[in-house]
């Protein structure tokens, strides 16, 4: 399954990432950033239903000073250090950074212009090492926040620091040759609970999607000698 969703990301189609049963539980609804369009968004916000988020790498974030939201909060005093996430229930961190509009756009949250602001995200990502001491005036002339897509942090040496879906996508996306970002959304349940693994298996068999788990992922990465421990 793991050949097919890399060859589904490269064509441009979503596909479904399931983390752990002992770790959220849930399934994401994935696509790569540069081929995101307003049905995409659409897809995403009436079959997924969860928050709409776009993917960088941590090395990326650091030339920009793009920070963890965990990190900066705890760099404030009073009440903004009292907003860290310290008691995850499934995790130890959070990958959520700031969230951003594409400053051309108007309210920013409509289909159209949400997928412009992930397709803003890949396109700034694929000029980024040409950018040289400019990457930081850049971002902040093309994207304003707060904004209405939130932007999700992988870590840098992926699964030895943190198995969440912003690792297993961008993993993914940088395994299959595109730029490493990647638009994703929970998948809810009408039963108002996350979509069950069975549930998820089920929409991505009526969509024909690749369903992939994470640690089919996680075991790639492991016996990877390019994106394994030693690299990436």
């Amino acid at each position: 399954m793991l050949i097919k969703g890399l060859e589904e990301l490269r064509s441009g189609k979503p596909i479904m990432v399931f983390d752990d049963e002992k770790r959220e539980g849930e399934t994401d609804l994935m696509v790569a950033s540069q081929f995101v369009t307003p049905e995409y968004i659409r897809q995403m916000r009436q079959d997924g239903g969860g928050l709409i988020c776009v993917t960088i790498r941590q090395k990326e974030a650091e030339r920009i000073s793009l920070p963890y939201m965990d990190d900066f909060l705890s760099r404030h005093g009073g009440i903004s250090g009292l907003f860290t996430n310290t008691d995850l229930g499934y995790d130890v961190s959070s990958a959520f950074s700031f969230s951003v509009n594409l400053r051309k756009n108007y309210t920013g949250i409509s289909d159209i212009e949400r997928a412009a602001t992930i397709n803003g995200i890949a396109e700034y990502l694929s000029e980024l090492g040409n950018l040289n001491g400019s990457a930081q005036r850049i971002f902040a002339e093309r994207f304003r926040s707060p904004g209405h897509v939130f932007l999700l942090i992988a870590r840098s040496g992926y699964f030895s620091q943190r198995r969440g879906h912003t690792e297993l996508g961008t993993f993914l996306v940088e395994k299959a040759g595109l730029i490493p970002s990647i638009a994703m959304v929970e998948m809810l349940s009408n039963t108002g609970r996350s979509m069950t693994k069975e549930e998820a298996i089920e929409y991505a068999t009526v969509h024909s999607l690749t369903f992939i788990e994470g640690r089919t992922i996680i075991d790639e990465w492991s016996h990877d000698k390019g994106n394994g421990y030693g690299g990436l």
